[in-house]
């Protein structure tokens, strides 16, 4: 076997390696006389294998020339795109970025899994009262759902889900992200493209004159895109977009900050949703972290979603009207029975799927 050859037979074993333990990202990174490859399985980084220092460079001009890079640009960070197939001709989108480090380039490899059949919102770890909360918001004809979180929260994942449930063949459904994390068909998903000047705010304007029913922002990001959200939202539009927000009532302190008037909020919005991402105990083993094929001796298998979701009741849009303080909204929502993070949180632990130590961890 050439070395060329076993090159191509190594990243394929780091291909398989990666599908089968359902990891969400690669990590290549070069280091002096040695590289390593690190995949993130439910969140966290665990080492795969290494690999001598003279492949890193024939590895990382394969997956360049696979993404449709430049393979003769080292000194600046490049983004692409490409479709990686296991051994089983398993299919997945993969994102991938470059960065010059002191020993070369490192490169990450996001895996897009195609899942649309879990894309339910029976399946995004709601309760029950959850559930039948944001069904009520989705069925609404115009309005604004918020969904915030940090990075890594699963907010993607519950913006497509929620698309999923609207997609009826009866809707123009439009989303502007950045990057496009899933494809799905029935829905004009637009690429942002700062370079060629397709930002948020520009591709949100030119949307507006598409007849919309429903529009997708992946990220709120500046006041000129919150304000086009919001008149979209006014003007017989349903509008779901993220924002980087601790918890549902912080959303609102976040987008007077960004210049959204306490009157468009209460008007507008229908639910502001937060959540975040646990690890789940392991079915195999219980959690006991001995060997184990299921979890590789992690003692966790999967993870699932903490949600807050925070109906704009009456009461809550009064508040919002007042300028109320936040301790006085959440204090209105535990009247109204809506779950904080936490309490949402301890149902889970009550069921014995996550431990107090991964709740800690997540949710402060």
């Amino acid at each position: 076997m050439s070395e060329d050859d076993a090159v191509i037979h190594f990243w394929q074993n780091i291909i398989d390696q990666a599908l089968l333990k359902k990891a969400s990202d690669i990590h290549i990174e070069p280091e002096s006389g040695i590289s390593h490859i690190r995949l993130r399985v439910d969140g966290y980084l665990t080492h795969l294998v290494s690999s001598p220092a003279q492949w890193h460079e024939r590895i990382s001009s394969r997956i360049k020339i696979l993404a449709r890079l430049d393979i003769s640009e080292k000194r600046l960070p490049q983004d692409g795109q490409m479709i990686v197939n296991s051994h089983k001709n398993e299919a997945v989108d993969c994102r991938v970025s470059t960065l010059p480090t002191l020993h070369g380039e490192k490169i990450v490899c996001r895996l897009l899994h195609r899942e649309e059949e879990n894309l339910r919102l029976d399946r995004l770890g709601l309760q029950d009262d959850q559930l039948i909360q944001l069904e009520s918001a989705l069925n609404q004809s115009q309005g604004f759902i918020l969904v915030t979180g940090p990075t890594g929260s699963g907010k993607t994942q519950t913006l497509y889900t929620c698309l999923k449930y609207l997609l009826d063949g009866s809707k123009n459904i439009s989303s502007i992200e950045d990057p496009i994390e899933i494809q799905l068909k029935g829905i004009n998903q637009v690429q942002v493209s700062e370079k060629s000047g397709l930002r948020f705010d520009v591709a949100l304007r030119a949307l507006m004159r598409q007849d919309p029913d429903v529009i997708m922002l992946g990220e709120i990001r500046d006041s000129e895109t919150a304000k086009i959200a919001f008149q979209a939202a006014q003007t017989g539009h349903l509008v779901l977009a993220t924002l980087h927000a601790n918890d549902a009532p912080s959303a609102l302190w976040r987008l007077k900050q960004l210049d959204i008037a306490s009157s468009d909020l209460s008007n507008d919005l229908l639910c502001i949703t937060a959540q975040r991402l646990v690890r789940l105990i392991c079915p195999q083993c219980g959690g006991t972290s001995k060997p184990c094929i299921q979890c590789g001796g992690t003692g966790f298998k999967g993870r699932t979603a903490v949600h807050q979701i925070m109906t704009i009741t009456q009461s809550i849009r009064s508040l919002i009207d007042l300028d109320a303080s936040l301790s006085e909204i959440n204090k209105q929502c535990k009247e109204e029975n809506m779950h904080s993070l936490k309490e949402s949180a301890q149902l889970l632990l009550n069921r014995g799927i996550t431990t107090p130590q991964e709740i800690q961890r997540h949710i402060s």
